[in-house]
């Protein structure tokens, strides 16, 4: 098999996503172990200030992706040249994922497709409860308006990276295959799915956007915002005033019933939420107007920080199983609905990056080549044992009040998700929702300002807990493996010195190491930073 390194050499590739997590991992392993790559073009949608200025996507390259300290050893590798070698080799690209042609003009379209040979597709959202209008843009309309952008390079591969939870809610052994244009987990699973169609699915996810936008425009909504807003606020308000917190409140009546449709038509097609849908919907794109297009989809479970490239615990943002870490490691989440005998896949972030970089050279004409990144069937972790290697952390290094005490952790029940709503319910919102209405009709009692700040803050964690249940239970309670036999076969064939410089072998992952001394440290490192970690 070609060597990785000499199949980059003098490429160029088009990799979107790129002020994205995976993206810049991508980008820093390619420069670091592949430096004779010959181009990267990164596009990235130029952005406005609150002031309505426009930060270029250049301005985004520079402060957004290469001042992350992802590139901290490859600055240490060049020194004073590290930005005459980046000006070298990367690019950015101005455009607009949910445009025709990539909002790009014609004259750099046919620029960019004359001279690109490898396009990576990892734009999209990751956001498990996000609008259905804003998941199908991203991550199934905006995957077919790269399949064109591929389609019209002279000789392009596209390597698409997806997510191993386009399952949903199929339980056992998944398979490395693609999904069809006309499938659905519901009709595998036998519970029904209608007469689906990725065309019809489309139009009527846009028909319902329509439909609740107009909606939202009427009499009888508007009226329901102004009383709202005339309730909480109690007094006089200007008509510019109102104008303004009329339109907040229609987006957030927007935003909920987008969400709230979003997982009611994944779940009814056998998919946990819109995110899983859309993407899954995104890889049925990909199949509809490939062609002969030479085409991978990878698909990683979920992805965490990394285990050795380009630093041991490397990580941006909070991921998926991070929120429900912080919580915890601060005292606000004493139990959470998920079965312990389940297998939590997580992989890092840089197995991913190898595996992505592995399969390019081998893509061909025909098949569609998948390739599932995992370790729930290698190399398994079960959440109660990820669990137990959390707590643990966290009684030996306690996170702290601003006062200095440790915050105590305590272990969970793991109750059904219906068990955890009632003792929420029952222990939390019940007294909240008592004080809160003597707070509102005994207005004359001296309630203090910082009583009521506590109220408000305790109202606010108590309804992100119970998001998160809401959001993340399907996923704590799913009893199913990925299968990797592909992607196996694949690091088996690498050459040697491949292997160790691009490795993604499951095995080699020490849970304990990788959670207690790899993974918290970098969340607390990267995310938390090391001025707030008392913050409770």
């Amino acid at each position: 098999m070609t060597k990785i390194a000499d199949f980059l050499r003098g490429k160029t590739l088009f990799i979107t996503g790129s002020t994205g997590f995976v993206a810049k991992g991508l980008v820093e392993k390619i420069l670091f172990s592949a430096p004779e790559v010959g181009r990267l073009y990164l596009p990235i949608r130029p952005r406005r200030r609150p002031d309505r200025t426009v930060v270029s996507a250049e301005e985004r390259l520079d402060r957004e992706v290469l001042q992350s300290n992802a590139f901290d050893r490859l600055r240490t590798r060049h020194g004073a040249g590290f930005q005459a070698f980046v000006q070298e080799k990367v690019a950015a690209v101005a455009w607009d994922l949910t445009l025709d042609r990539l909002g790009l003009d014609a004259e750099t379209y046919d620029r960019l497709t004359g001279e690109v040979q490898v396009v990576i597709s990892i734009a999209g959202t990751v956001v498990f409860d996000e609008p259905v209008d804003q998941a199908l843009q991203s991550n199934t309309l905006g995957i077919g308006r790269i399949v064109e952008f591929a389609r019209a390079c002279r000789e392009a591969i596209l390597l698409h990276v997806s997510t191993a939870y386009v399952s949903g809610k199929l339980s056992g052994s998944v398979r490395e295959a693609p999904i069809l244009p006309g499938e659905t987990v519901a009709h595998r699973l036998g519970m029904g799915g209608g007469d689906y169609d990725l065309d019809r699915e489309i139009e009527r996810i846009l028909a319902f956007t329509r439909h609740v936008q107009e909606a939202s425009r009427l009499p009888e909504a508007q009226g329901a915002f102004q009383r709202s807003i005339r309730k909480q606020n109690g007094r006089a308000i200007s008509a510019r005033r109102m104008e303004t917190l009329m339109e907040a409140a229609r987006h957030r009546w927007l935003h909920r019933r987008l969400v709230d449709e979003g997982m009611r038509r994944a779940r009814s097609l056998g998919w946990h939420d819109a995110y899983t849908l859309t993407k899954a919907m995104g890889e049925q794109m990909i199949a509809k107007m490939r062609g002969d297009l030479p085409t991978v989809i990878v698909r990683p479970s979920i992805i965490e920080s990394s285990l050795a490239d380009p630093e041991p615990g490397w990580l941006e943002g909070l991921k998926v199983a991070d929120p429900l870490i912080v919580h915890y490691s601060k005292g606000r989440l004493s139990d959470f609905p998920a079965d312990p005998a389940v297998v939590l896949d997580v992989i890092p972030v840089d197995v991913v990056v190898n595996a992505m970089l592995a399969a390019l050279p081998g893509a061909r004409r025909g098949d569609i080549q998948v390739y599932q990144v995992a370790t729930g069937t290698e190399n398994p972790l079960r959440l109660g044992e990820m669990f137990e290697l959390i707590h643990e952390y966290f009684l030996k290094n306690p996170m702290r009040t601003r006062q200095g005490e440790p915050i105590p952790v305590h272990r969970w029940s793991f109750p059904s998700p219906g068990q955890f709503r009632r003792k929420y319910r029952l222990k939390y919102q019940i007294p909240l929702n008592a004080l809160q209405w003597l707070m509102e009709n005994l207005s004359g009692l001296p309630w203090s300002r910082r009583l009521k700040r506590r109220v408000s803050m305790l109202e606010a964690t108590l309804d992100r807990v119970l998001a998160l249940s809401e959001i993340y239970s399907p996923y704590t309670n799913l009893k199913c493996r990925f299968e990797t036999a592909n992607t196996r076969r694949l690091y088996l064939g690498l050459d040697p010195e491949d292997q160790k410089t691009f490795n993604f072998d499951v095995t080699r992952i020490d849970w304990r190491e990788y959670i207690q001394d790899i993974h918290i440290p970098g969340l607390k490192r990267h995310v938390l930073k090391e001025s707030i970690y008392g913050t409770p």
